[in-house]
């Protein structure tokens, strides 16, 4: 981190207002018409009143944060004021930066991230309360800090260790004066940093002064915001676009730093047991119509405790009607090859990074044990049966699926999250998700045309699961999970039971739909 430059003896040094381009932007002389061109990633812009001390200033601004009094002659001072209104003009392009004169460095820069984005700042009113936003996020890419927000369009660098005393001080609510009082940096400089913060969304001011009943901030009443973590609502800001200007999408940005996850992984050492494999002929002759088996498919089912237990034929032919590999393939990128598969479930690209895992209570034909299912050879092979975490994977799954019975067998899909990362920037774990919710309802959906019962669960616990699957969860971790058995009595929607009670549901179907979607014996 860059510490301050200030010494006791500078005083206060005067505030410096500096202006760049982004990093993307090109700036060109227009090749008809005069007046210059600023290419950037939303689009090419035509300032048609860029005259040659006007175009040449934007020149500078390339090179990184420039104070318009320095590149601008005495003689050409004049042109301060239009410079400046161009600027405004195009601000979705501009890096606005503060520093101290005689720094070496800026004590900040806001960066624009959108084409919408603009600032208005003002300066803060004394007596109201301001502090960060709810929803803003600190964070080092180890060479200073970075300050941005899901409700931000800008983000903030922070590149003085003065700026980040006075971002750490916005935590708790305090009076502009307040925070500068105890600021190292000149009363000045913190309101107007602060004034940037507030037009920004990353900081809010109360609604009322801070020696009221208590300083009000619209966020917190905001009903739009109160359902959303800061984690969340950044997470899915963050996995869509319109609101960043990071990488997004196939851009392989491990290409020549990392080889590529195979496709499939390797099979981990430890006794194998193959699975039997069912027949289409069979499974065509047999299955119910795909409309019965939605409408009979349940989000809760209670599973037989009585009845004909599990067995591995019925095991296998899930698994082979769900998660096996059709097919592998692959797509040359640059000097590498990125294997790619065809599988029962969707994946974007082919990717399919979820690895499945079974922890089995009781299946006949199968001991008890936690297992890796290898989707080729169409096998189980045993990676844990240790008695401590086998009960502790069980116990979780029955609690989420709130069954009172034992679960006879466990579902996990966990993700090779590297596979996605060579390849995808952005929306890599987005991505992730959606695949793991599909491969759960292609189970579920499978599960139910067989007669059994599933239950997909809203939780894994990612620390038991990589011990008993022996992996590290920074690299391979549970996504999601669904228990499979024989069918009991079916239990209506609902993914646990509510307090006091199982939840009641009132038929929304017409009868005639509902009594159609019963007929085949499932």
């Amino acid at each position: 981190m860059r510490t301050s430059s200030r010494t006791p003896e500078a005083g206060s040094p005067r505030l410096v207002r500096l202006w760049s381009l982004r990093e993307d932007v090109l700036v060109e002389a227009a090749p008809e018409g005069g007046g210059v061109l600023l290419h950037g990633r939303w689009g090419t812009e035509r300032v048609t009143d860029a005259d040659p001390v006007t175009g040449e200033a934007l020149r500078r601004m390339c090179l990184g944060p420039v104070s318009l009094e320095n590149v601008l002659s005495e003689a050409e001072r004049g042109a301060a004021e239009r410079i400046t209104g161009l600027l405004e003009r195009f601000q979705h392009l501009v890096v606005r930066s503060l520093a101290l004169e005689g720094g070496e460095h800026p004590l900040l820069s806001v960066v624009p991230m959108s084409p919408h984005a603009a600032l208005d700042p003002h300066v803060p009113v004394p007596d109201r309360p301001v502090r960060l936003s709810r929803f803003a996020a600190l964070h080092s890419d180890g060479d200073g800090f970075t300050l941005e927000s899901p409700l931000s369009l800008h983000r903030v660098l922070l590149e003085d260790s003065d700026s980040v005393a006075l971002v750490g001080a916005l935590g708790w609510a305090s009076s502009p004066e307040e925070i500068a009082a105890a600021s190292a940096l000149p009363r000045t400089v913190v309101l107007e940093i602060i004034a940037l913060l507030v037009a920004a969304d990353l900081a809010v001011t109360g609604e009322t002064p801070l020696a009221d009943s208590g300083p009000g901030f619209a966020e917190d009443s905001d009903p739009a915001l109160a359902t959303w973590s800061p984690v969340d609502l950044l997470f899915h800001t963050r996995s869509t676009t319109g609101r960043h200007d990071n990488d997004f999408g196939a851009t392989y940005p491990s290409l020549g730093r990392l080889a590529p996850e195979p496709a499939v992984k390797q099979t981990p050492d430890g006794p194998r047991f193959p699975l039997p494999r069912p027949t289409l002929r069979q499974v065509l002759a047999t299955d119910p119509p795909f409309t019965v088996v939605l409408e009979n498919c349940r989000s809760r089912c209670r599973f037989d405790p009585d009845g004909t237990a599990l067995t591995v034929h019925q095991l296998g032919e899930l698994l082979y009607r769900a998660m096996r590999v059709r097919s592998i393939g692959s797509v040359p990128v640059g000097p590498v090859e990125y294997q790619v598969s065809d599988r029962p479930y969707p994946s974007v690209g082919g990717s399919h990074p979820l690895e499945v895992y079974l922890t089995v209570d009781h299946c006949t034909g199968l001991p008890r044990g936690a297992y890796h299912y290898d989707p080729v050879r169409h096998s189980l092979t045993m990676v844990n049966k240790g008695e401590e975490e086998l009960d502790e994977l069980l116990t979780v799954a029955r609690t989420a699926a709130g069954t009172p019975t034992a679960c006879p067998v466990l579902i996990t899909l966990a993700a090779r999250f590297p596979r996605t990362a060579w390849k995808f920037s952005g929306l890599g774990y987005s991505m992730v998700l959606q695949e793991a919710g599909t491969a759960v309802q292609t189970l579920c959906l499978a599960g139910t045309a067989m007669g059994l019962a599933t239950a997909a669960l809203g939780t894994a616990d990612i620390d038991v699961g990589a011990r008993a699957a022996g992996t590290d969860w920074r690299v391979e971790s549970a996504v999601g999970q669904l228990i499979v058995g024989p069918r009991g009595r079916q239990l209506p929607g609902g993914s646990a039971p509510a307090p006091g009670g199982a939840p009641h549901f009132r038929s929304l179907d017409d009868p005639d739909w509902a009594e159609a979607s019963v007929e085949w014996p499932v």
